[in-house]
């Protein structure tokens, strides 16, 4: 029996008339690149399209980055690639859709590293790096991932490795 080649149109619209759902859990992707998000120095607010990116703060004057309302199984990673002057900030998009989780600061000044969570009744809705004593130094990165939907508080879990200095304290805050 001889082979038969079918066309890459063909295979999609195969895949596009399935009348079931394809389970891409156990499937390896090969050279897939997740979305890059600039800061640019100002106030960025994230949409669900965006869920997955990589957003950067690029800039070390104030910038934000204000996320979604909240579906399961969104994520966002927050990095800075240059170390705060004002305030970089990741902040919940609407008050009490707070975090819930923790993060710790390496400190560049002390031989210490400190550990500080977010309010457990998920009312800390901001978290806020200075470039000093609550991180935001070149190398800080935060992680979200919805864990509960718009109608609960606690709607993102976060944990962060920030770098610090001075006398650190916690970048949790309510709005």
């Amino acid at each position: 029996m001889g082979s038969k080649r079918i066309g890459l149109a063909r295979v999609e619209a195969l895949l596009e008339n399935l009348k079931r759902e394809i389970n891409w859990s156990t499937t390896t992707q090969k050279n897939f690149k997740t979305s890059v998000v600039l800061s640019g120095g100002g106030a960025t607010t994230l949409t669900a399209a965006d869920s997955g990116a990589t957003c950067v703060f690029d800039t070390a004057a104030a910038s934000t980055f204000t996320l979604p309302d909240p579906e399961l199984g969104m994520s966002f990673t927050f990095v800075s690639t240059i170390t705060a002057t004002g305030d970089h900030e990741v902040i919940a998009g609407t008050n009490d859709h707070g975090f819930l989780g923790g993060c710790l600061i390496m400190n560049t000044t002390a031989d210490q590293t400190n550990a500080f969570s977010a309010a457990t009744d998920g009312n800390n809705d901001y978290i806020t790096m200075n470039g000093s004593t609550t991180g935001g130094i070149a190398g800080s990165m935060i992680h979200v991932s919805a864990i509960l939907g718009a109608s609960a508080a606690k709607c993102w879990a976060v944990h962060a490795t920030l770098i610090g200095s001075g006398n650190t304290t916690t970048p949790f805050a309510d709005a």
